[in-house]
């Protein structure tokens, strides 16, 4: 049941007007029914095994509480981890070991096993982790209820992808279960903001570069460079999308959760970068990764393999897949690579002053993550291959000089008398001028993130400013929406 669907609308009305409607006392109960209602509708057949996780993880949690035994914290985490592991990427480690051996047994199991995916199982996962480990870290924990701890996971607006929240920025929020008038605005804008970076840039953006990934090798060499431009649009437009969205329903419903974004493509730094996109997965991975492994206090050389084994395992962590492995080293070798000239030979990657030197560093910086979402969005290893190859050897004009047949030049020029110019050309990508508008529409959301305090002044005006937006929106909505997919981010 995805955020920006009918029969989500008519849930969430339910679920809001009863929520307000009934006393206090009864408002964690009936969220806490609301979440299992909304995994259940959206994954029935595995709501069991989703209750059974949590009620054991709780059953780990208060023993850390009682005990403080490193052994159970262990034991815990290696269960999340082999629970995320089996549904999660078994039948990638089964495809590992029939690349490997060839064996015709591992190459039959897709057609014998069948296992379905867990509805967000990666962020709980992460979730579940974090507040085990932050109670075993703790000196003095404090032991929370079952009904609590259940709500904790099954919050139904971060369920689907998030934001990974710790038991930190949700509990707070218990105590203040009363409508509160600042929320709803936000809620209202955040709202606006999700629908509008979903449906009307990252849905049209996604029926504009689907053809070139599907077929990467009948493309020219531009296409496929705009196509991984495109594809951070969309990613952006999409993920950023669902967290407005899912933080907006948090608002209306009196709670407050951490943002996940922050206008990570105005980014001077690869390493800045990673602190404003996904901001929670990237200071998960940090507390719980990095800093265990030994972080930067055990030498340069572990300090750059600790960086590529946190970014390769949050690759990992995206899909089970080697496209997502790829695209994690890939970052890895660009943050310590970063880390090594700023320590080693003194060089700043973030300019101080000059505006167009600036400029230019975060274009450099985004063209860096438009390369890795080739890997990112890539369907398969070979159709990453082919990317690339069109990349860096075919021509951007012709089939015949792509493959480097210079003595095949007379067929070309016979083949164009009597096909046209076309006949050997490689396909280009289209609508070139519906992306510089969406373009200039993700400048515009980065703005909004990354001066929030420009966009504060016009608060006094909300009276009328928050009515025109909302119409705005609606007839925009109205007007140019299309068919749309699911969230990027609701298959991990």
């Amino acid at each position: 049941m995805l955020f920006n669907t009918i029969p989500f609308f008519f849930f969430f009305s339910l679920v809001y007007f009863l929520y307000w409607a009934i006393p206090v006392r009864f408002r964690k109960s009936f969220l806490l029914f609301a979440g299992i209602s909304f995994y259940a509708f959206s994954s029935w057949a595995l709501t069991a095994h989703f209750l059974f996780v949590i009620a054991i993880n709780y059953a780990f949690y208060t023993q850390l509480i009682k005990t403080k035994s490193k052994f159970t914290l262990t034991l815990a985490v290696i269960l999340n981890l082999i629970n995320l592991g089996f549904f999660k990427y078994f039948y990638f480690f089964n495809k590992v070991l029939s690349d490997i051996t060839n064996y015709p047994f591992f190459q039959e199991v897709p057609n014998l096993i069948h296992i379905g995916l867990p509805l967000a199982i990666s962020f709980y996962t992460f979730q579940v982790i974090a507040s085990l480990v932050d109670n075993y870290r703790a000196e003095n924990p404090k032991e929370i209820s079952l009904q609590d701890y259940f709500l904790f996971v099954a919050f139904f607006p971060v369920l689907i992808a998030g934001p990974i929240m710790r038991l930190d920025d949700f509990l707070p929020n218990l105590d203040s279960l009363l409508p509160d008038k600042e929320k709803i605005r936000k809620a209202c804008y955040l709202l606006m903001s999700g629908l509008l970076k979903k449906v009307l840039v990252a849905d049209p953006m996604s029926s504009i570069i689907s053809p070139i990934f599907q077929s990467p090798s009948q493309y020219d060499s531009f296409s496929l460079v705009m196509a991984g431009i495109c594809y951070s649009i969309q990613v952006f437009c999409d993920f950023s999308g669902l967290t407005d969205m899912a933080r907006s329903l948090a608002y209306f419903l009196g709670f407050e959760i951490p943002e996940n974004f922050k206008a990570p493509f105005f980014s001077l730094s690869g390493r800045e970068l990673w602190k404003r996109w996904h901001i929670t997965l990237s200071f998960w991975l940090r507390d719980y990764i990095y800093f265990p492994l030994g972080g930067s206090r055990f030498g340069e050389a572990r300090t750059y393999l600790n960086l590529i084994i946190i970014m390769t395992l949050g690759g990992f962590w995206h899909g089970a897949d080697y496209t997502f492995i790829c695209w994690g080293f890939y970052w890895g070798v660009i943050l310590a690579t970063e880390r090594f000239f700023e320590i080693k030979w003194g060089l700043t990657f973030v300019p101080e002053r000059f505006l167009i030197l600036k400029w230019s560093k975060a274009f450099f910086v985004f063209f860096l993550f438009s390369i890795s979402g080739l890997m990112f969005r890539s369907n398969s290893a070979t159709s990453m291959i082919d990317l690339f190859t069109g990349i860096f050897i075919n021509s951007p004009n012709s089939l015949v000089s792509a493959i480097g047949y210079s003595n095949l030049d007379w067929l070309a020029i016979h083949s164009q008398k009597i096909a046209g110019n076309s006949f050997f050309q490689l396909s280009r990508i289209e609508n070139l001028e519906r992306v510089g508008y969406m373009a200039l529409a993700l400048i515009l959301f980065h703005h909004v993130q990354y001066y929030p305090e420009k966009w504060g002044k016009l608060k006094k005006y909300d009276p009328y400013l928050l009515v025109f937006s909302g119409m705005v929106t609606v007839f925009l909505l109205a007007t140019l929406s299309q068919d749309g997919g699911d969230f990027i981010y609701y298959r991990f």
